[in-house]
């Protein structure tokens, strides 16, 4: 379609069905395009497919299947799939015809697009894909040339054909696109979803915005090359749409946004997002936000606003959320600017962050905030508490070895928005490793998952454990000679608080004075009160003995008066900090340079410096260090079980995998049948998926918070049992044949693990068991299929406390007033209620001893385990490949980094 056309040539059809041609609008590497006419008159395009694509029978009744979906997309900024016929000697497409040129052609006459051409072009051509994703299609090859510039809009063409095109079997998942618009899923021949729709759209945005390539315009191999490796050219692309399409051009589909939270944000910065305040996923929400993109695309004033307001956020992932989180991981409490498309996913293969990767979990601070702790009124023991072991031991001396040398490693880049290595924006990932270099909190968090007091000399609640005291070390200095006292930590914290992006966002909603920091009526926590020079006062909301347990997290280290706002770019990605180390270069999306701080509080590091080299290719990492230029790198959960044993180490990751299953309805309404499911799966099987560094979960809490993980409290985790498994399966009238739906979503680890259970129980019990596959980048979609009505069976799920907390595990996944529904962002996704589950979580947020806290978090998940509310099976492992020989007290920390403080070379 195009608005030149020309007449019919020697050899074309005058008529293909009941179409009669009329001329020639163009031809492309899948068919033909002419402008048609049906019986009425309306002009239509119509597109024969080459004949490569007439094959087979089969083929073409897939190619049909896939054009019915096609022609489910609303009418939104999209030129609708109309008629099709695959029965014919060479199948052709009916779709609306747009009178209009192509993008393509008109950036190649006219020049860069500006202004309101380019902000309603935005608008316009994400409104069609957010369409296209609802109706479950993936667009396989948005380009410039297939957008369209109509008077009232721009329209996106081709949707679905490529897709349909794939299905027939004639063309590979990794053909299909071109090339300067391919993600690098595409590229690598991984799963394509339609977070590669959005990356396209964000290569689009470039050309149209700059007149060249994100990723240049001369060889294929270079182009792929740079897709793969190297940032996106964004040119002069200004703000605020450059920092929207930076993120959709992420190298990781479960760090882009997801389209229809894109648009959301574009509608917000233009004005014209419908009930404001409202969640653009809440019911009915998508065609009302559809009606409004295409009506602002189609408005020549809509412009978008440099200073825009807070985007709509989903829960995380994962979290990133999140994952990351989406991504679990994506726990969901997630930091990114967008709401995880994987974090959500929870799980940590969305952390694969809000950011890149996603976090490790969210907690209930992040999903139901300070209403649901009100909620909680049970009075406990009160006792005075103090932070065991203040200062800790002196790093400086716990390694063995020589002083000097740089320890050279790699890892993935960081998760965050725009490469942001700063306390405020950090949660996981690299941007959490280089936090805990460069700065030194009141707390730090041991191998053991147990806080030690380091700048804190005193921590102290009330009897409520509402208001707490908060004593710093004295004469402590940032890398600069600037103080580190007080105030630095108040500043600190309203920083993070105001940050949407990072850890704040969810460890502190429960301070007073937070929602007016995060809105931004307020520059400073009402709730944090500097005493004096080495005093704080902090009050809560509500009470929590559990608090002091958050303050090792990234969100609570101090920042110098130069760290300024939380948009401070120059501070955000080169910080500067009081740790040990500090930043000497910082090259983004390819090293870190960090040196020895000779200021730092605790003496100095035996390493001159640690030199970080970025990838996010996996293999990049096993290369350079078979070559000898680094001495650790990361390894991946898809790599696990094929790493060479020699100089691989793992841990326990605070990551629980399990079982979700549907306790109002279905098959796992009664506890005799979570209890078969428990009690056949072989957990020792599903850890050796993964060489064996997962290792089987015996509860819900991972072991990676103290007091927690061991045998006993489960005695179907402890071991399989078939024939206890078969008669607990026939007492809940399950026997042989019963169907029963698994969801997952469609990470690497995750279908691993996914189809081994569901061998399992078919081996096992004799079950039909009916794989639910979503895609990772859909995790809003994911969590509605599972409050739906009709939804039923288990679902695969992974979660990770927030910070090492039994707290922030067990409440969000099973308190009773985290319910989850479509209307909420709540994840108790089973639906379980128990009372006195909830009075005991209550019970130890009141409860000052550790120990009496402790246990009765142990109690809640006894009752949970009891009646099977969530079914563990393993629990992550984090994996490093270390150059054995050369170091001394080079191990892993309690987030699976080096402990690059505290090693030296032998």
């Amino acid at each position: 379609m195009t608005d030149e056309v020309t007449p019919l040539r020697a050899g074309d059809p005058s008529r293909l069905g009941s179409y009669r041609l009329t001329g020639l609008l163009g031809e492309g590497g899948q068919g033909t395009v002419y402008l048609g006419e049906d019986e009425p008159g309306h002009r239509v395009a119509v597109k024969l497919l080459h004949a490569r694509f007439s094959g087979d029978p089969k083929a073409r009744a897939r190619f049909a299947a896939e054009v019915a979906v096609a022609k489910r997309v609303s009418a939104f900024c999209t030129a609708r799939v109309l008629d099709s016929d695959v029965e014919g000697d060479r199948p052709y497409i009916v779709s609306e015809y747009i009178d209009g040129p192509p993008l393509s052609q008109v950036v190649s006459a006219e020049g860069p697009r500006h202004g309101t051409d380019l902000d309603r072009l935005a608008i316009g051509t994400m409104t069609a894909l957010a369409a296209i994703h609802q109706a479950g299609v993936v667009h396989r090859d948005f380009k410039p040339a297939n957008v369209l510039l109509a008077p009232d809009g721009p329209r996106v063409i081709d949707f679905g054909i490529a897709r349909a095109l794939d299905a027939t079997g004639t063309m590979s998942s990794t053909a299909v696109g071109t090339p300067a618009y391919m993600a690098p899923e595409q590229i690598s021949g991984a799963r394509v979803g339609p977070a590669a729709d959005v990356f396209a759209w964000g290569a689009t945005m470039v050309q149209a915005a700059t007149a060249r390539p994100a990723f240049g315009h001369d060889s294929i191999p270079a182009v792929m090359h740079r897709i793969l490796n190297l940032p996106p050219d964004l040119g002069n692309l200004h703000a605020p749409l450059r920092q929207i399409v930076a993120d959709c051009l992420s190298k990781d589909p479960a760090a882009r946004p997801a389209s229809q939270h894109v648009l959301a944000h574009l509608l917000e910065l233009a004005g014209s997002l419908p009930r404001p305040g409202a969640r653009p996923d809440a019911p009915g929400d998508d065609s009302v936000i559809l009606t409004h993109g295409a009506a602002t695309a189609a408005t020549g004033s809509a412009r978008l606003q440099i200073v825009p307001a807070q985007p709509p956020h989903q829960p995380p992932p994962s979290a990133a959320a999140w994952p990351p989180l989406p991504p679990p991981h994506n726990g969901q409490g997630y930091a990114g600017p967008w709401p995880s498309p994987a974090v959500p996913s929870p799980g940590p293969d969305a952390a694969p962050p809000p950011g890149k990767r996603g976090k490790r979990g969210m907690g209930v601070l992040a999903s139901a905030g300070g209403a649901a702790l009100v909620a909680l009124v049970v009075a406990g023991t009160v006792i005075a508490v103090k932070l065991a072991g203040h200062g800790g031991p002196d790093p400086t001396t716990t390694a063995a070895g020589r002083t000097g040398g740089t320890f050279p490693m790699t890892v993935r880049g960081p998760g965050t928005s725009a490469d942001e290595i700063d306390p405020s924006h950090a949660y996981g990932g690299t941007e959490r490793f280089l936090t805990k270099q460069l700065f030194t909190g009141l707390t730090e968090l041991g191998p053991d998952g147990v806080a030690r007091n380091r700048l804190a000399t005193q921590i102290t609640p009330d009897a409520s454990c509402r208001r707490w005291k908060i004593l710093v070390k004295d004469g402590t200095t940032f890398s600069d000679g600037r103080p580190v006292d007080a105030n630095a930590f108040a500043r600190g914290w309203s920083r993070s608080a105001a940050t949407d992006t990072g850890g704040g966002s969810f460890l502190m909603n429960d301070i007073e004075g937070f929602a007016a920091v995060a809105a931004g009526r307020s520059a400073t926590l009402s709730g944090v009160k500097v005493v004096s020079g080495t005093a704080l006062d902090v009050t809560l909301t509500s009470p929590n003995c559990d608090f002091a347990a958050r303050l090792s997290e990234p969100a609570f280290m101090p920042v110098p008066e130069e760290a300024g706002k939380p948009d401070n770019a120059a501070f955000n990605t080169r910080p500067v900090g009081n740790g040990p180390f500090r930043l000497q270069e910082y090259q983004q999306n390819r090293r870190v340079s960090l040196v020895r701080n000779d200021a730092w509080a605790f003496g100095k590091t035996k390493f001159d410096g640690v030199d970080v080299r970025i990838s996010d290719e996996p293999v990049l990492g096993r290369t350079a260090y078979a070559a000898g230029e680094v001495d650790w790198y990361t390894v991946g959960t898809d790599q696990l079980g094929t790493t060479p044993t020699a100089d691989l180490i793992s841990r326990p990751a605070p990551f629980t995998r399990m079982l979700v299953p549907i306790t109002a309805r279905g098959p796992m309404r009664s506890r005799e049948a979570r209890e078969a499911v428990s009690y056949a799966v072989d957990r020792e099987g599903l850890g050796a998926l993964f060489g064996n560094a997962y290792k089987p979960a015996h509860g819900l809490v991972p072991p990676g918070i103290p007091g927690f993980g061991k045998p006993g409290a489960c005695p179907s985790c402890d071991g399989t049992d078939p024939v206890k498994a078969r008669a607990l399966a026939e007492r809940a009238g399950l026997g042989p044949g019963s169907q029963v739906r698994l969801y997952h979503r469609a990470s690497t680890a995750d279908e691993k693990l996914v189809h081994a259970v569901r061998s399992m129980l078919q081996t096992v019990l004799g079950w039909k068991v009916d794989l639910r596959v979503i895609p990772l980048s859909e995790f809003e979609r994911f969590r509605k299929e599972l409050v739906a009505d009709d939804a039923s069976g288990l679902a695969f799920f992974s979660w990770g406390p927030d910070y090492p907390s039994a707290y922030s595990m067990l409440w969000p996944l099973l308190g009773g007033t985290l319910v989850a529904t479509a209307e909420n962002a709540y994840y108790n996704l089973s639906r379980w209620k128990n009372p006195n589950f909830d009075n005991l979580i209550s019970s130890a947020l009141r409860t000052q001893p550790a120990g009496t806290r402790a246990n009765l978090f142990r109690q809640a998940e006894k009752l949970a385990l009891d009646d099977m509310a969530l079914v563990p099976l393993v629990n992550n492992g984090a994996a490093a490949v270390r150059r054995n020989g050369k170091y001394v007290g080079l191990e892993m920390d309690y987030d699976g980094d080096p402990t690059v403080a505290t090693a030296a070379l032998k």
